[in-house]
């Protein structure tokens, strides 16, 4: 679901989300360089009304950038590890803003459990991922540990979930 912690004028952002907003959502999702004339036509509303309203979603922080996906593996990048670690208490902001330096770190996660952060990791090769964890991650102080996790084989990589239910359920409620 949409739940974007942005408050405006005492109402979160989600709230302001309609089924209009879903679909523009949805499309861009698969997309982003679907030209707004082409959403306008397959949702059935002005180019206009999508121009207005991905701007308001841009400045209510729904959308935070516009951008593609590659194929990590035909860039050679095909070394995909997640890595977890566990760090001095306090010490959480610091950490952060350090591997937040790493390029090849792609995300980062603070969690409760196992781990204290979660990150994940591309390299070229095991050369290059035995670079990043011993000579970036690992020299970062205050942490106390640290595991890695090799990828053997990704099925699935999204950056977002599909809206498509939101836009079912809405359509539902409004049966009733």
């Amino acid at each position: 679901m949409l739940d974007s912690t942005k408050i405006e004028n005492g109402v979160r952002a989600s709230q302001q989300i309609d089924d209009i907003d879903l679909k523009i959502l949805d499309i861009l999702n698969r997309d982003s360089s679907t030209p707004f004339v082409e959403i306008a036509k397959r949702i059935g509303v002005s180019d206009a009304t999508i121009h207005i309203r991905v701007r308001r979603m841009i400045a209510a922080g729904i959308i935070n950038k516009f951008t593609i996906s590659v194929d990590n593996d035909l860039l050679g990048y095909d070394h995909t590890a997640f890595m977890g670690i566990n760090i001095f208490p306090g010490s959480a902001d610091q950490i952060a803003s350090d591997l937040l330096k790493i390029e090849e770190v792609l995300e980062m996660h603070e969690m409760h459990g196992k781990f204290d952060i979660l990150l994940k990791i591309r390299a070229k090769d095991l050369d290059q991922m035995r670079e990043i964890v011993a000579n970036k991650i690992c020299k970062i102080p205050h942490i106390l540990e640290s595991e890695l996790m090799a990828v053997l084989k990704t099925k699935k990589e999204e950056q977002m979930i599909s809206l498509y239910s939101d836009i079912e359920y809405k359509n539902m409620l409004s049966l009733k």
